[in-house]
């Protein structure tokens, strides 16, 4: 038999064996190398999505390049006429290029938003295709490594060979026009990647369950926290401060002791791309070759479960990790969980989707569904555009980088804590309180902070002298991001926490994972629907050239804050029609959240009674 190498062979207890039950602290001693590995696979999940969250930054920066240009050539055609008349008249042409250019930009900028914001579908799509990851694989490569070395293969390979083409898809070497921005291709690079990391979740979450003892199983999700973490600030947070122009030629060079360069940054979003894939490969390579996985004991070489596995061809010759336990211990900790969670490989893919399709009719399931789909489109601009928005008042990339690790990386640890104790046993009530807070409060809070950002990097005057402008500014812009992640890591916290508790323990793991689709769904779907119409009713300022050169704008529209009125009343409009609903979802009994087939005969008659009302929830 096969087990995982951060235990040796003669460390397998014998079943026979009538000696005492092992130290429970030997268990642990023993996860301890498997921790490190589910912490270096989630990184390595992180990384894609820590680089698709600085792409519309860059997005931002090469808008603004553009626009910057234009200006300049603006200027420079009104001061080359040659007497006043042809000033005058070249002038206005040129104002009015610009001004043409501008409502171009700002469409442009927005609509390319909001279509790189479909790269992320593939996470709240993944249950698609679950089933089948989890059902067909090599026994003689492993069950989980026979997709997880693969896929990041393929996803390290694709970095590392389409590094220059994000790069020269964006146009990030040269200023240019905004025809050589290519963000459909940038966006199907990511989605690629988010598809195969995707995947790769799927894949890790299975094999933490058959890794880790069944002691330290529920470490599994914390490790997949942490290191999605680590991930996604150590390529979001690196790239956008290695990359930014000030950061690099005042900290970065100095500090290394490199040469000054103005005006480029230390490292270029390709090169930055190529390592993160390199680093990839390598850790797929080691995993490949030293990590054994457990043998699913599995008859025979290749499994493609479709039917359901009734034990005559392809059992089991020997059990997984559990059943090398002690007969005492075994039993105990069978005792503990009665409800054994039912694998895809065991019932096979055609009933693991029926069975979730079951899930889905309940009426329970229905209602919480459409809460998760509607409540994240008042919320949209926060969550999408904001800080967005703030760069393009001349906020830095840097700036927006360190709030992640400095606020919102502290509050995501300590809120989710704090917020269980306050809401012990009520995790929707927690949830509805932090939404009334964000749609409101934080709302305004947000329009504060841009403002504030716009004025005073713009004019350098809020409110009275410049150190009070500065005051204000740090101020609203460190409470606008403590705000917007405290409620974020509420809600998120009571929602995980709701489901955990409700789902059906037969099918533990993909009835999680269908609640976080539709969880998915309802923060992806309005991203690419607010940016569009960000884009849409933006008016830009009219400018013109003085004679004197100097650039002068009047009038325009920031679609941003009317928006934000519409979307914070949308908010309280679902807070007074759907908060009823959430307190009916939050009462109903554990019956109402299971199918029941497959516990009797009559399991399908059932589920029908309910569904025609014939089980009140």
């Amino acid at each position: 038999n096969e087990k995982d190498t951060s235990s040796s062979s003669s460390s397998l207890p014998n079943p026979n064996d009538s000696s005492p039950t092992p130290n429970p602290m030997d268990d642990q001693h023993d996860d301890r190398f498997n921790y490190a590995l589910l912490l270096a696979l989630y990184t390595l999940q992180g990384i894609p999505m820590g680089l698709s969250a600085s792409i519309p930054f860059l997005i931002q920066q090469k808008v603004q390049m553009i626009a910057s240009s234009a200006a300049q050539h603006a200027a420079a055609a009104a001061a080359a006429g040659g007497s006043e008349t042809i000033a005058a008249v070249t002038a206005d042409v040129a104002a009015a290029h610009h001004s043409h250019s501008l409502a171009d930009l700002t469409k442009i900028a927005y609509n390319a938003q909001a279509i790189f914001a479909l790269c992320s579908w593939p996470f709240s799509l993944k249950l698609l295709w679950a089933p089948i990851v989890d059902a067909c694989f090599s026994k003689r490569f492993g069950r989980r490594k026979s997709w997880l070395v693969p896929i990041q293969l393929i996803a390290g390979a694709l970095m590392v060979g389409g590094s220059d083409y994000v790069e020269q898809e964006l146009g990030l070497d040269s200023v240019g026009s905004s025809s050589e921005m290519n963000v459909r291709g940038v966006t199907f690079f990511f989605f690629t990647l988010y598809f195969l990391m995707a995947t790769q979740d799927i894949a890790v979450d299975g094999w933490a369950l058959t890794m880790l003892s069944k002691k330290n199983r529920g470490k599994g999700p914390i490790c997949n926290s942490i290191g999605q973490n680590i991930g996604y600030f150590l390529s979001y947070v690196g790239f956008l401060a290695l990359n930014d122009v000030d950061s690099s030629e005042n900290l970065w060079r100095p500090m290394l002791g490199m040469k000054s360069k103005p005006g480029v940054g230390l490292v270029s979003l390709g090169g930055f791309v190529k390592f993160m894939g390199t680093f990839m490969l390598v850790i797929t390579v080691l995993i490949s070759l030293f990590k054994k996985e457990v043998d699913m004991s599995i008859e025979g070489g290749d499994m493609c479960t479709v039917g359901v596995c009734d034990g005559s061809s392809g059992s089991r010759s020997n059990n997984d990790m559990e059943t090398l336990l002690p007969k005492k211990k075994q039993q105990q900790e069978e005792d503990e969980d009665d409800d054994d969670e039912l694998d895809a490989y065991e019932i096979g893919i055609a009933e693991t989707y029926r069975r979730l399709w079951a899930v889905v009719k309940l009426p329970a399931v229905q209602s919480l569904i459409l809460i998760l789909l509607t409540y994240r489109l008042p919320c949209a601009l926060s969550d999408n555009v904001k800080f967005l928005k703030a760069v393009e008042f001349g906020l830095s990339k840097q700036t927006t980088a360190l709030l992640s690790p400095t606020i919102v990386l502290p509050l995501g640890i300590m809120v989710p804590i704090i917020g269980t104790k306050i809401w012990k046993g009520h995790p929707l009530k927690q949830f509805m309180w932090a939404y009334k807070f964000r749609v409101t409060f934080v709302a305004l809070i947000d329009v504060l902070m841009l403002l504030a950002t716009r004025s005073f990097l713009g004019s350098g005057s809020i409110m009275g002298g410049e150190g009070t402008s500065k005051a204000i500014f740090w101020a609203l812009l460190i409470l606008s991001t403590a705000f917007q992640a405290t409620v974020f890591s509420l809600q998120f916290n009571s929602q995980m926490t709701f489901f955990a508790h409700r789902v059906d323990p037969a099918i533990g793991g993909s009835y999680m994972t269908l609640l976080n689709t539709f969880a998915n769904l309802g923060g992806t779907w309005p991203s690419s629907f607010i940016m569009y119409l960000i884009g849409q009713y933006t008016v830009p300022p009219t400018c013109s050239v003085g004679d004197d050169g100097a650039e002068v704008c009047t009038g325009g529209r920031d679609a941003y804050f009317p928006l934000q009125m519409v979307l914070s009343g949308l908010g309280i409009v679902w807070i007074c029609v759907m908060s009823k609903r959430v307190q009916h979802v939050s009462e109903l009994p554990d019956d109402a959240w299971r199918t029941h087939i497959g516990e009797s005969e009559d399991g399908e008659e059932e589920m029908q009674e309910y569904k025609k009302g014939g089980k009140h929830a």
